[in-house]
């Protein structure tokens, strides 16, 4: 499975339109960028690479086989803690498209965010989601959407490209 995995993973490693801007944002305010991941640290050796290029590196990196447990518990998120030194773990936005990844955040104490319409839940490229017509569109967000609250998610947001605002909205608060 390992090396189907990492082939097809590069060959789905594009970013999300808005995604290069949102690291921008998160570079200009001094975010540190962690990310952790249920995909092994082969699959990650192939995509990273190709992300990098794109405009995407993230500060550090733990992958689901880098350590003895991976989500839905914390021990990731605490690894990403320890080698960014960021704390407390409140302070903390996880960001994640999927129910293991909310579960996760939730676990290790942070803000959790899902990302609803170009996640895994609506699962479609950028062109096939612009030909869908709006009203199919917004079914498959708010379905997606409903997924990610119901996991207990503080937040859901279209896409990694609203990031910025969230942020901003939380700093008000």
């Amino acid at each position: 499975f390992t090396p189907l995995n990492e082939a097809v993973a590069a060959q789905h490693a594009t970013l999300i339109p808005g995604a290069v801007e949102t690291i921008t944002y998160l570079r200009a305010n001094n975010i540190k960028i962690g990310s952790t991941t249920g995909y092994g640290r082969s699959v990650m050796e192939k995509i990273l690479p190709l992300a990098s290029a794109a405009g995407y590196s993230p500060d550090n990196l733990v992958c689901g086989d880098d350590l003895a447990e991976g989500r839905p518990g914390p021990v990731m998120m605490y690894r990403c803690f320890a080698d960014l030194a960021v704390y407390p773990p409140e302070t903390v936005i996880k960001i994640d498209d999927t129910i293991p990844g909310i579960a996760e955040g939730r676990a290790a104490g942070c803000i959790t965010a899902g990302i609803s319409l170009t996640g895994n839940y609506v699962g479609l490229s950028e062109t096939d989601l612009a030909a869908l017509p709006k009203v199919e569109r917004d079914r498959l967000n708010d379905a997606a959407a409903r997924k990610l609250r119901d996991a207990g998610a503080d937040h859901v947001i279209d896409s990694v490209a609203a990031v910025p605002v969230l942020i901003d909205g939380l700093q008000q608060c």
